[in-house]
Parts: structure tokens; C-alpha cells; sequence
């Protein structure tokens, strides 16, 4: 823990607190920096300041400062090993924010407070940052007795990591409540709470709840729209609160649309589990999901069950103004309508309904004190360009679909429209588009992707982007998984589009183009996209791709897509130039064929796991394949490879990879992954200038010789291959041609005992030709014939032979040249010489020159004989003859 001097004698010597270096206004400790902070935890835990007052006076970046060894503020046991030095002061962070708190540890009741008790209030702060816990975990606050606990918003991810089979109590807001009274009101937490296969006590806002019928919990306008993962174990686990035992909990006006995986039984959006009816339900409260209480409840809460709710409703302001109870004044919930897909217990915008949505937030006249100060909105929305001018509230009938039931979308409004209608859900989460023209994103917001994150909310359509181009897309996010797309599912295709702009991600999984495929049966597909996106991330143990962030259960296949932005990140991300993340699920079923990474990928953090195509593979039940994909791009990182980051897997059936020479494969090997598994195969500058990476990777690349310096996929221009020879024919009657590449054409005509080669540099249309070389592209071009002398013969369709053809060949142990057919098929496109001469081969001039190599030798009574010219004669005649493949002179 890094504190100062004079904060370390103080904690040593005991010194009184006007020792300790923070400023005071006042009764109350100023805390504007990370410093402030650590030093006001040690200063409460002397136990000369536990009833210490303190505020907020900026926003604190915790990163780097904690290290492994932050101690709660009221550390439980930090005095005496028992809860005797709990905090009792009035802490107000006044609206400010808290980044970066990372930190690891296995105190009991831990969190940003340990121990809070006797009239202490905490409030009035956002909390971004990872924990890795252990026994008797925590949240904000991990233990309370008489406490008030309100307006703090949560994004933390709370990663246990108990050993034991019990992971017990953690909670986003809150661990553990004990006896007296304790409050929480107008909380979210909005993180994710990770317990693996472990149980115990998991909630949303709340942990566990004593078995003491002293204890009184009254928790009001509270959101869980977070996630808690409890693998198959079965957990307690709630949205509000995971176990209640004896004690005696309100929940009033709260709202529960998270995500819980867990086993069967103890899962609920209120309670996991209520061991008593001492509990009850007030005021009106929502939630989105299958269970208000775990089905293994010996017990219910009295009053009125919460209300299950849909997405649509969440998004018109219906539920927001149900939750404020039809107030106009002191509400606790707030929606920016058209923008907020649901109210949340902090903002500036209300929302009243009395037959109309008053766009502006303000009522009609008459109604409250409030004063009307829009006379244009008091009776409906003022739409432009299909959104409120006052409210951003979309116009549904601004658009509709051509007469093959697709949007055609051309202008940037029209885009972000498309992502409005999506979001509304139900049937309109399957609607088609396809792009009409580029679209310039600059000076446009962003404020949702296609395919909102929420829990049954994804995009199911066909989005075909035709080629064209989405630029200076520019955005800063705090959400979870914002891209271009958000959430895709059930069959959905994206495709065919490039994207350029800048990314910020301040917290969440924020990821573009495609963010997260999410659990689906019918496979959905990502092919064709060039991504040159800037995605910068500062959120801890986050995801971030080129192409797409999480692959997360189901079917995902990403074909011929190209990243070359550049991502960087400042804490633990898992960075993909393709991929960012497999989830560790043996139904997440990732493909990736056909793709480049040639961007660049920066990370200053020493467990940031960084690939060129996939940056962390998860553990031994992932199933993936990669296929046919390039990577070249660059790394400024320390765990960085060309094609894995963090590779924990074997995979299933990967092959034909290539790396830039120099590479490494993987950047970290787990355990089921040895060094040499999934290895790519290194190649140089000049091999992937020269054709042969292209001919390699398949029919789904491309590359210019001459131009390109390699390939890529989706391209028009095919390499193709001479052979291992070196040589080949070939006989093109629809167009005429140039080549690229080392390979030349030639014609041949016979010359005294051997093929003449001429060569030609283009090539017109019918022209049988000899080719030699290695890798080429044939570019077609409009040719005039060429009057030069050409022996060969070319076929358009596959030909019969009939013993006259000679074909190019090289047998076993022989030179290559043109050898009598030996099958009954001429193939099309192919060119072969003709002759009745009965020669054994027909050769190159400057290879064997007399044609007739190999005869068997006899005696020259039982033996053919030839001319020099190749001809069979019937005796020998003077000069030269070959008898039995011997030159004899007469």
C-alpha cells in the first residue's frame, strides 16, 4: 500500500489524529485524491477516527495505488479481530466518482467499507473497479448494523475466490446486515458478481440478512440490472437480496432486470431465499424474469407481489412513473425518455403520465407547483427527423420497409432510428436493412447500439451493409456491451460493411463493431467487415475486439473480416484483433475463418491478454476453431500473441494459420494447452508479397501481385498456382489477359528436335500458352491477336484423346515437357501440342533437345531407328541416328 510517511508513523506510533496528512474543512475530512482516500481507511482503523466525517471533493482514480493491500474503511478485526472498529461517521462522496478500485483479499466482510454501524451514513458516490474476494465477501460495504447506505451506483465486478465449497454473502451494494436498523435506498449496482461453482449467500443489492428478528432492512427504489454468475451451483441467489433469514426486510419501489445463472431452485429477481414470513413487498415493484422468490423458499413476503414487466414498457416511462407512485415531487426514479431503455434511481429527467408523456419533463399546467416552461409540448412530442426535438423519443411511423419488407437506410438519423425501432423489441428485433449510401457519423450521438443489452433484447435481422462505408463513428461509453451492435442472436447476419471512428470505454464490456452474440440456438454470422475502429478501454477486466467482444454460448461464425484500428488498454482487458473472448462454456461454439488482423494492439498492464485474433480463450469445456487467418499486426503489450493472447483450450480442428516471421503464437499457455498446440506457421515479407500465402489460405483471399504486399480476404483478384514443376498450359477463350506475379506466358513452335519457347506479355483471347513460374493473378484485358508463330493447341471443353496428343507432364525421373496423353480426357483450358511422330516427348530448348530419351536398347537389328529430327526410319542413313536412345554416327 503505497502512504505516505507521515500516514504510516501515525498508523504505527498511534499518534493523534491531527498528525495524519488530510485537510479538514471543518469537522470533515477533505478526500480529493486516491492518497486522501487510503489515508482516511488508515486513520478510521487507528481507532482514533472512527466517527470521522468525510466528503468527496473530486473524482479519484484508484488505479495502481491499491495494489494487493487496501484495507476496508472499518476493517473488520483491525482493532481487536472482532467488528469493534466499525465505522460511525457521515461519509458523502457528493456525487463524485471512484475508478480503478481493484483489489484482492481474503478479509472477512470486505469491500470500500468493512464495517459500518451506529448511525453511519455512506453515500452519494459511482464505484467502477474489480474484487477478488474471499470468505464472508462484501460489496461497497461489507457488513452493517444501524446504518444508512443510499445513492450510490455500483459497477463493480466481484470475483470469489473461496476455495471452499461456500462462497457466502456478497453482495453489489451490501454483504452482511445485522441487528438494529440498517437502510439502503436509491442504489443500483449495475456490475457483474462472479462465484463460480461455489454457493452461499449472492444478491443484487444485498447478501445475506442475520437470522435475528431485531434486524430491520428497509431497502427503497433500489435497481439490480447487473448479472450474477453462479455456474451450476445452486447458491442463494436474488436480485435484491440473496438469503433472509429471521430479520425483517421492506423492499419498496425497487426494480430487478438482471441477468442470474445459477442451479435450480434458490434463484429469484427479489429474494434467492426467505427462511421466514417476517419479510414484505410495499409501493409497486417491477421486475423482468421467470421467479419473484427462489422455488426452495420455506417462506413468502406478505403485501403486494412485485409485477412482472416487459422491456417496452420499461422504455415508454410507464414503469418509471409507476415506481415514483404518481408523484410530481421528492421521486426517486428517473428516465430520459427515447435515450434511458429504463429508469434508474439517479438522473434529472421525471417522467409523469396522465394520458401523455410530457417530453420536456415538465407537467401540465395546473397539475403541481412545477412551472410550464414549453407550451409546445404539452399535448404531444414535436418530432424532427424522426425523434422528439424535447425528448429524443423516436417516431415509429418516420420510417418503413420497401416492398421486400427491408429498411433502407442512407443517412445517419436513419440509423440511428433503425437502432430505436430494434430495441422496442418483439417482432422488431428480426427486421432486415440494408445500407443505401456511406454514412458520415461525425458530430452524430450514439446513444444506443443495434441490439440493446437487456435481458431479452438482441438483434435477430439481416443488416447487409452492400459495401458501403460507416465512418467517424465517436462515442464514450459506460454501458455494457455498446458497439455498433450490441446484442446479436437467433440467426442473426451482419455483414458486408466497412467502420472507422473512435471508441472510449470508461467501464463496461464496450465493444464494436458487434459487442456480444448471445446465447442462441440458430447460429448467427459476422462476415465481411472491415473494422479501422480506435477503442480505447480503461475498464478493469474487460472485453474489447476488433471485430466482436464476446463469444458468448451457441453458434457464432466470423468469416472474412479484417481488423486494422487499434486497441488499447490501461487495466486487465482481454484485447482481440478479431475476437476479444470465448466464453469458457462447452455450447459457446466460436468460428473464425478467413480473417486479418493487421492493426495494432497497446496495453500498459501486465495481465492484459492480447491476440491478434482472439485474445483469451476460456477454459477446457470452450470449443472453437481458427482457419485460414493472417495475422501481421503489431503489439506494444506484455502478454501479447499473433494469434492468442491467453490460450486455455486445444481447440477443435485449427489449421492453416499464418504469422509474420518472428511471431509468437501465444501470448500465456494454460494448463490443457501445451506451447505447441494450435500453432500457426511463420512466414516472411517476401512470401506474403509473393502469391504463395494467398494461394495457400484459399478461395476466399485475394491479393494484386505487384501491388499488394499480402493478401486479404473478399478480394477480387485470385492467385493461382504453376505447380511444383514450374510449369503449366493454359487456353482462354473468353478474354484476353495479363499476368502478375513471376509467372510468364509463352508460345511454342517445334524447332529441329525441341519446343521453341517465345515469350509473350499479353495474352489475347484463344491463345493456348505455356506458363512458367510460380504464383500469378490473370487480370483480364480487351487483346488484339498477336502474329507470332504458335504451335500449340488449346481446348475449351474437356476432349477426347485419340493418341495424337501430347500433354505437359513430368513423370518420375524425367525432365518436364509435353508426353503422349495418358488419360482419355484432354481437361478444358488447357493447352497440349499434336503430333503423329511417335516420339516419346516433345522438351524445352535448353532441356534434353532430342525428345526420344528412355527407349529401351537393344541391338540395332531389333531396335527402332530415328533421325535427329525424331523420325523413325526403316535403316540407318548417314550422320547421326539414335538407335535404341544411343546417337550412332554412319
Amino acid at each position: 500500500m503505497k502512504r505516505r510517511l507521515l500516514s504510516l508513523l501515525a498508523f504505527t506510533l498511534g499518534l493523534v489524529s491531527s498528525t495524519w496528512a488530510l485537510e479538514k474543512d471543518g469537522d470533515v475530512y477533505q478526500i480529493g485524491t486516491a492518497q486522501d482516500l487510503i489515508d482516511f481507511a488508515a486513520l478510521v482503523n487507528s481507532g482514533e477516527e472512527m466517527t470521522a466525517n468525510a466528503v468527496l471533493t473530486a473524482d479519484i482514480d484508484m488505479s495502481g495505488l491499491m495494489e494487493d493491500e487496501w484495507v476496508a474503511i472499518g476493517d473488520w478485526g483491525a482493532i481487536s479481530g472482532t467488528s469493534s472498529a466499525g465505522y460511525k461517521g457521515h461519509f458523502d462522496g457528493q456525487g463524485y466518482t471512484i475508478t480503478g478500485f481493484n483489489t484482492t483479499s481474503c478479509h472477512t466482510y470486505y469491500g470500500i467499507f468493512g464495517v459500518i454501524e451506529g448511525g453511519a451514513i455512506v453515500e452519494n458516490f459511482t464505484v467502477y473497479g474489480t474484487m477478488d474476494l474471499g470468505h464472508k465477501t462484501g460489496g461497497v460495504v461489507g457488513y452493517a448494523r444501524d446504518a444508512t447506505i443510499r445513492n450510490i451506483q455500483s459497477y463493480l465486478t466481484i470475483n470469489v475466490t473461496e476455495a471452499s465449497t461456500t462462497a457466502e454473502r456478497p453482495g453489489g451494494i451490501l454483504g452482511t446486515v445485522v441487528n438494529g436498523t440498517t437502510v439502503v435506498e436509491n442504489c443500483t449496482y449495475s456490475g457483474t458478481i462472479n462465484v463460480g461453482e461455489h454457493t452461499g449467500n449472492i444478491g443484487g443489492i444485498i447478501g445475506y440478512v442475520n437470522n435475528n428478528t431485531a434486524t430491520i432492512v428497509n431497502i427503497t427504489n433500489c435497481l439490480f440490472d447487473g448479472a450474477i454468475l453462479n455456474g451450476s451451483a445452486d447458491g442463494q441467489c436474488g436480485g435484491i437480496v440473496g438469503y433472509s433469514n429471521k430479520g425483517k426486510v421492506t423492499i419498496k419501489n425497487c426494480l430487478s432486470i438482471g441477468t442470474i445463472t445459477t442451479g435450480t431452485g434458490n434463484d429469484g429477481m427479489f429474494f434467492g431465499r426467505l427462511n421466514t414470513s417476517n419479510s414484505k413487498f410495499d409501493g409497486e415493484n417491477y421486475y423482468i424474469g421467470t421467479n419473484v422468490n427462489g422455488t426452495s423458499s420455506g417462506a413468502s413476503a406478505s403485501g403486494t407481489a412485485p409485477t412482472v414487466t416487459t422491456t417496452e414498457q420499461l422504455a415508454s416511462g410507464e414503469i418509471a412513473y409507476a415506481l415514483n407512485g404518481s408523484q410530481s415531487e421528492n421521486v426517486g426514479w428517473f428516465q430520459k425518455l427515447g435515450t434511458d431503455k429504463w429508469p434508474t434511481p439517479y438522473g434529472s429527467d421525471i417522467v409523469y403520465l396522465t394520458g401523455h408523456l410530457h417530453c420536456d419533463g415538465t407537467a401540465y399546467e395546473g397539475e403541481t407547483t412545477l412551472s410550464n416552461t414549453n407550451e409546445s409540448t404539452k399535448d404531444e412530442h414535436i418530432f424532427v427527423d424522426g425523434f422528439c426535438s424535447y425528448c429524443d423519443f423516436y417516431d415509429a411511423s418516420y420510417m418503413t420497409p420497401n416492398t421486400d419488407g427491408i429498411y433502407e437506410i442512407g443517412t445517419p438519423v436513419q440509423l440511428r432510428w433503425f437502432a430505436a425501432l430494434v430495441n422496442t423489441g418483439g417482432e422488431n428485433m428480426s427486421a432486415n436493412a440494408v445500407l443505401t449510401n456511406d454514412i458520415d457519423m461525425e458530430g452524430v450521438t450514439w446513444p444506443e447500439p443495434i441490439g440493446y443489452w437487456v435481458s431479452d433484447i438482441g438483434y435477430k435481422g439481416h443488416f447487409d451493409g452492400q459495401g458501403y462505408k460507416i465512418e467517424n463513428l465517436k462515442y464514450t461509453t459506460k454501458r455494457n456491451y455498446h458497439g455498433l451492435f450490441g446484442v446479436i442472436w437467433e440467426g442473426a447476419i451482419v455483414e458486408n460493411f466497412s467502420i472507422s471512428g473512435d471508441v472510449t470505454n470508461e467501464a463496461y464490456d464496450a465493444i464494436a463493431p458487434v459487442a456480444y452474440s448471445k446465447n442462441s440456438v440458430t447460429p448467427v454470422y459476422i462476415r465481411n467487415i472491415h473494422s479501422y475502429l480506435n477503442i480505447t478501454s480503461s475498464g478493469n477486466d474487460k472485453k474489447v475486439g476488433g471485430i466482436l467482444g464476446n463469444g458468448n454460448n451457441g453458434t457464432t461464425y466470423v468469416d472474412r473480416c479484417i481488423f486494422s484500428g487499434t486497441l488499447s488498454s490501461t487495466n486487465k482487458t482481454n484485447c482481440g484483433g478479431i475476437v476479444a473472448y470465448i466464453q469458457n462454456n462447452s455450447s459457446a461454439l466460436t468460428h473464425i475463418t478467413n480473417c486479418v488482423f493487421e492493426g495494432r494492439i497497446e496495453s500498459t498492464a501486465d495481465n492484459a491478454y492480447c491476440g491478434g485474433i482472439v485474445g483469451y480463450i476460456g477454459a477446457n469445456s470452450a470449443v472453437y476453431t481458427i482457419t485460414n487467418c493472417l495475422s501481421i499486426g503489431s503489439f506494444d503489450a506484455p502478454l501479447a500473441g499473433s494469434i492468442f493472447g491467453y490460450v486455455r483450450n486445444k481447440g477443435a480442428g485449427s489449421s492453416n494459420n499464418y504469422i509474420i516471421s518472428g511471431g509468437i503464437t501465444h501470448g500465456k499457455v494454460g494448463d490443457n494447452c501445451s506451447s505447441t498446440d494450435n500453432l500457426a506457421t511463420e512466414v516472411t515479407a517476401e512470401q506474403l508479397a509473393s502469391g504463395e500465402v494467398a494461394y495457400k489460405l484459399g478461395e476466399a483471399w485475394g491479393q494484386l501481385l505487384e501491388s499488394d504486399p499480402y493478401p486479404t480476404p473478399s478480394y477480387d483478384v485470385k492467385v493461382s498456382y504453376v505447380g511444383e514443376a514450374g510449369y503449366a498450359t493454359l487456353y482462354d477463350t473468353t478474354t484476353g489477359y495479363t499476368l502478375n506475379g513471376d509467372v510468364q506466358a509463352y508460345v511454342a513452335v517445334l524447332y529441329k528436335t525441341w519446343l521453341e519457347l517465345t515469350m509473350i506479355d499479353n495474352v489475347p483471347a484463344g491463345t493456348p500458352v505455356i506458363l512458367k513460374g510460380t504464383y500469378y493473378n490473370k487480370v483480364a484485358a480487351d487483346l488484339n491477336p498477336i502474329n507470332i508463330a504458335n504451335e500449340l493447341k488449346g481446348t475449351d471443353v474437356d476432349t477426347e484423346a485419340d493418341g495424337s496428343q501430347y500433354v505437359l507432364a513430368q513423370p518420375e525421373g524425367e525432365p518436364v515437357g509435353f508426353y503422349p496423353a495418358t488419360t482419355d480426357i484432354i481437361p478444358a483450358g488447357k493447352a497440349y501440342y499434336q503430333s503423329t511422330s511417335g516420339v516419346k516427348a516433345f522438351f524445352f530448348e535448353g532441356e534434353d533437345a532430342t525428345g526420344i530419351a528412355g527407349l529401351n536398347t537393344q541391338n540395332t537389328q531389333n531396335t527402332q531407328i530415328f533421325n535427329i529430327a525424331g523420325q523413325r526410319i526403316s535403316k540407318l542413313q548417314k550422320g547421326i541416328n539414335i538407335v535404341g536412345g544411343k546417337k550412332i554416327l554412319k
